[in-house]
């Protein structure tokens, strides 16, 4: 029977405050425990993914996830990784934005 942990269900990725390109955030830390891990974006804009404690950015990430035609329309980009036990950061394009996560262990 495999158990599954909820991260939160969605994540508000903030901007800094000059309300550039900077929003980053870890979105899961290491865990020896996690089988798999499903990251969505909710936000219209791009968003970098990063199979490490690395912020990405645009030239210098592992995964693009693309954006929703509008907030949160479950048109998103989406990445499922098995396998993969490490930190797991991430960075929005845009002045604001949102993604899901949910990890299986």
């Amino acid at each position: 029977m495999s158990k599954v942990r909820v991260v939160t269900g969605a994540r508000t990725i903030t901007a800094n405050s000059t309300g550039t390109f900077k929003i980053t955030a870890a979105a899961l830390e290491a865990s020896d425990y996690r089988k798999s891990f499903i990251i969505t974006n909710m936000a219209v804009d791009r968003l970098y993914v990063n199979l490490s404690g690395t912020v990405p950015t645009s030239l210098a990430t592992h995964f693009v996830l693309p954006g929703c035609s509008s907030v949160a329309d479950g048109t998103g980009g989406t990445l499922s990784v098995d396998g993969y036990v490490g930190e797991v950061t991430v960075a929005g394009t845009g002045a604001g934005g949102s993604y899901s996560v949910v990890e299986f262990g």
